[in-house]
C-alpha cells in the first residue's frame, strides 16, 4: 500500500534545499531518529542536485509504502535528461568523472536503506527508501507529515535552519560517541588477541616460534596504540604524530630495555588520520625491532636508536636511525630481503603512497616519504 505525501519539482537550486528540507521534515513526522533524517535528506539532495545539474531539473514524489514485511519512506526522483553512462561503475565505485556526472550516486546508494536506479535515454529514475522502526499506516503518515511540511511552510525560514543545524550537531555527537566506543573495544579485542599471544610465546619451547610470537606481539600493539589514542582523544578524526610516536616509543623502550639500548624520538607537532597513524606505527615498530635485532645483537652492545619526523616540500618524513654497524649497500639488500618484517614496511608504505630510502654508510637509517 502506497501513499503519496506531495511531490516538489526541480528547476532551481533553492528547489534542492527545499527537496532537502521536505525529505528531513517527512522523515522526523514518521518518527525517525535524528542520524537517519540525517542521512536520507542528505542523499535525497545529493540526488535532486544531479537531477538539477546534469539533466536539467526533474520531479522528486514523497510517499509511505507498506510491503507487509516494512514500512518506509520512500523518494522517487525522476528526470527526462541524456541518462548516464557506465551507472554499474559508479554504483560500484569504480568510475572517475571529469565533469561530475554520476558523483554523489555510490554515496548516496550507502546512506539509504534501499536504492534503486533505472536510467536511459529517455532519463533517470531513482528511488530511495528510509525503513522505518515500527509498521505504521502510510496513510496516517502521509497525513501527519502533509501537517508537518504545512507547519514549517508557516514558520520562520531562520528557525528551520536552525533546526537542521541543531540536528546536524546532534547526529554529529552520536556519531563522535560511537567512533569513540568503537576504538575503545577495538582497543580492548587487541590486547586480549595479544595476551593469548604472549602466553602462548611462554609455552612454546622452539626460539624461533617464541621470537615469531613476540613479533606478533608488537605488531599488535602498533595497531592498538592509535585505536587507544583515538577512545581518549578531543578529536576522533587525526592522531597527534607526537604523542603516538611518543607512546610507540614508550612500549618498544619497554619491550628492549633501557640498559643497553636507548630509544629516542623527535617529532615535530602534526596530526595524520588514523589509517596513516596505524600504517606508521606498524613502521616505526619494524624498523626499531629489525634494529634491535641486527644492529645491536640482541643487545650485546650498547646502541641508540632514533625517530625523527618533520614535514618538508616533499611530505611527512619518517626517520628511523640507528649508530650501528651500517649496511653496504642498504636499498638492494633490502629489497630483496625476505625478512618479513620488510614486506610489512614496504607494503605500509604502499598503502600511503610513500617512498622508502636507505642509507647504511654510517648506521642504518630508513626514511619514509608521504606526499602531501
Amino acid at each position: 500500500m502506497k501513499t503519496i505525501v506531495t511531490s516538489v519539482r526541480i528547476e532551481r537550486d533553492t528547489d534542492v534545499a527545499h527537496t532537502r528540507r521536505t525529505a528531513r521534515l517527512t522523515a522526523k513526522a514518521a518518527g525517525a531518529a535524528v542520524r537517519d533524517q540525517i542521512r536520507f535528506a542528505t542523499a535525497v539532495s545529493e540526488i535532486a542536485r544531479n537531477a538539477l545539474q546534469y539533466a536539467g531539473g526533474g520531479v522528486a514524489e514523497f510517499a509511505f509504502d507498506d510491503d507487509g514485511k516494512v514500512t518506509a519512506l520512500v523518494v522517487r526522483v525522476q528526470d527526462k535528461g541524456p541518462g548516464i553512462p557506465n551507472v554499474e561503475n559508479i554504483l560500484r565505485s569504480r568510475h572517475q568523472s571529469h565533469t561530475g556526472l554520476g558523483l554523489g550516486l555510490s554515496g548516496s546508494r550507502k546512506l539509504v536503506d534501499a536504492f534503486d536506479l533505472t536510467t536511459g535515454a529517455g532519463g533517470t529514475v531513482a528511488t530511495l527508501s528510509l525503513f522505518l522502526d515500527a509498521p505504521a499506516d502510510p496513510t496516517t503518515l502521509a497525513r501527519a507529515s502533509a501537517d508537518t511540511l504545512v507547519e514549517a511552510a508557516q514558520g520562520n525560514p531562520l528557525e528551520e535552519l536552525a533546526e537542521q543545524n541543531r540536528a546536524l550537531r546532534d547526529s554529529l555527537a552520536e556519531q563522535e560517541f560511537l567512533l569513540r566506543e568503537l576504538h575503545h573495544r577495538t582497543k580492548n579485542n587487541l590486547a586480549i588477541i595479544q595476551s593469548l599471544a604472549m602466553m602462548q610465546a611462554r609455552q612454546v619451547k622452539s626460539p624461533e616460534a617464541a621470537d615469531a610470537l613476540a613479533a606478533l606481539t608488537g605488531r599488535i600493539q602498533a595497531f592498538a596504540n592509535a585505536h587507544n589514542y583515538l577512545h581518549r582523544a578531543a578529536d576522533v578524526s587525526s592522531i597527534d604524530l607526537v604523542q603516538h610516536l611518543s607512546g610507540l616509543v614508550e612500549r618498544l623502550t619497554a619491550a628492549f630495555g633501557t640498559d643497553q639500548i636507548e630509544i629516542r624520538s623527535t617529532v615535530e607537532p602534526g596530526s595524520v588520520d588514523f589509517e596513516s597513524a596505524t600504517e606508521i606505527g606498524l613502521i616505526v615498530n619494524e624498523l626499531v625491532t629489525n634494529a634491535v635485532k641486527h644492529a645491536f645483537e640482541r643487545g650485546a652492545r650498547r646502541g641508540c636508536i632514533e625517530i625523527r619526523g618533520h614535514r618538508s616540500n616533499a611530505g611527512l618524513m619518517i626517520q628511523v636511525s640507528d649508530d650501528g654497524p651500517g649496511l653496504e649497500n642498504a636499498e638492494t639488500v633490502l629489497r630483496q630481503s625476505r625478512s618479513l618484517g620488510w614486506r610489512i614496511v614496504e607494503g605500509s608504505a604502499r598503502k600511503l603512497n610513500a617512498t622508502l630510502e636507505a642509507d647504511g654508510s654510517d648506521g642504518l637509517t630508513v626514511t619514509l616519504t608521504i606526499p602531501t
